[in-house]
């Protein structure tokens, strides 16, 4: 079993609290579900589930819920989590957009809010980051005390000790302690993430990768957060998860065998909107151009997945030559990691077949069989709110690690 998660120290956990997050995860997923089961699937023994569950009742974050069909003896009673015991809040500060998600302990939204990112200074996006944490605060008309966590998931270059954002597209980094900031301001802590982990952490919990230890989730093509064991590895310096080589190193082909161009760095939703604009200033006839009005550089990832659900021919071939491009790096992913899922998300995933029949296809050409015969490769669940649903998943295991 692998335990790389394990390296980094702040989110690794004592035994109890591993027993916690394991015991609750399972009853979250699995619920109504009785002691036994629970003790199966944890595989720790029934009376130290038992006992972890009994101090949850009086802790008021499960409930018994009746008797489960006896297979002999004195029929066994049933649990579940109670998910309004506590609520979470979980943002996505994204390039563009910031957007905020209160949920119960299931994941479930109660309240949701966005807004745009300023692009001007760092005190607006911190201005801006309250406001919409305390929107959704207040439109829950829950009582602060019932909010028991902030998460933060952030493009850029991240430092979750001390809390601050180098960005390097464009937007005001952000070298104040943001995290400490909100803690003071909505009294509960803070915690800050990279966006591409935290979605992967929410479609882990959350969406397609629950029942497997490994799980890859490819975010948009220029990133890959990896859940081990239900964590999430961060590698030695907090950075894994580039599935690119540094582009100035690209003048090294001849130390590569055929065509290095498979691991240079490649722009944001796999360069797909670019390479349909340069497609039709070639001469391509899409229906892309009628989207735009003639304005080639308004293309956008959206435009294209559009006009490959219209059956645009020029649009479905962009999408699949950057999903071969894509399966190349997930085959070679598969054949060092051998994951039980590998999830595709961060909007790509919208693509539908065009893409994800060109990933599979790779796969199944450049991974070794048995590898590739034994993963899932699927498109994400959480859409557009896998950021801040990953962040709130976050919190939430923060809260089972802490009863």
């Amino acid at each position: 079993m692998i335990r790389g998660a394990e390296i980094d120290e702040e989110y690794s956990l004592t035994e109890r609290e591993r027993k916690n997050v394991a015991i609750l995860e399972a009853i979250k997923r699995y619920g109504p579900i009785s002691r036994t089961d629970v003790s199966k699937l944890t595989k720790l023994n029934i009376v130290t589930v038992s006992n972890y569950i009994n101090n949850f009742i009086e802790q008021g974050i499960v409930i018994e819920k009746g008797l489960d069909i006896s297979s002999g003896g004195r029929r066994p009673t049933i649990v579940v989590l109670n998910p309004k015991s506590a609520y979470v809040v979980g943002v996505d500060l994204g390039v563009f957009q910031i957007t905020a998600v209160l949920s119960d302990l299931e994941g479930n939204v109660v309240t949701r809010s966005k807004t745009s990112r300023p692009r001007d200074t760092a005190d607006n996006v911190v201005k801006a980051l309250s406001e919409q944490i305390e929107q959704v605060i207040k439109s829950s008309g829950l009582e602060a005390k019932k909010i028991r966590g902030i998460q933060i998931g952030a493009s850029g270059v991240i430092d979750r000790e001390v809390g601050t954002i180098r960005c390097t597209e464009g937007v005001a980094s952000i070298y104040v302690p943001i995290t400490t900031l909100l803690s003071e301001r909505f009294k509960v802590p803070a915690k800050l993430e990279h966006d591409v982990t935290t979605a992967a952490y929410g479609e882990w919990s959350l969406g397609a990768g629950t029942d497997v230890d490994i799980m890859l989730f490819m975010y948009s093509g220029v990133g890959c957060g990896m859940i081990i064991n239900g964590e999430i590895y961060h590698g030695h310096t907090g950075t894994a998860g580039e599935v690119s080589i540094r582009g100035e190193a690209a003048d090294v082909s001849d130390l590569w065998i055929g065509n290095i161009a498979a691991l240079k760095p490649w722009a944001a939703h796999l360069g797909i909107p670019d390479e349909a604009r340069e497609a039709i200033k070639s001469g391509g006839v899409s229906k892309i151009s009628e989207r735009v009005k003639g304005k080639l550089d308004q293309i956008t990832l959206e435009t294209v997945i559009e006009a490959v659900k219209e059956g645009d021919q020029l649009a479905i071939e962009t999408v699949q030559k950057a999903g071969e491009r894509l399966g190349v790096r997930i085959a070679f992913l598969i054949n060092l990691l051998n994951p039980g899922a590998v999830v595709i998300g961060g909007g790509i995933e919208a693509a539908g077949p065009a893409l994800m029949e060109a990933v599979k296809k790779m796969v199944r050409l450049c991974a070794f069989e048995e590898m590739a015969n034994a993963v899932k490769i699927v498109p994400a669940r959480l859409g557009e709110d896998c950021v801040a649903l990953g962040a709130a998943s976050l919190v939430i295991r923060d809260v089972f690690a802490g009863v």
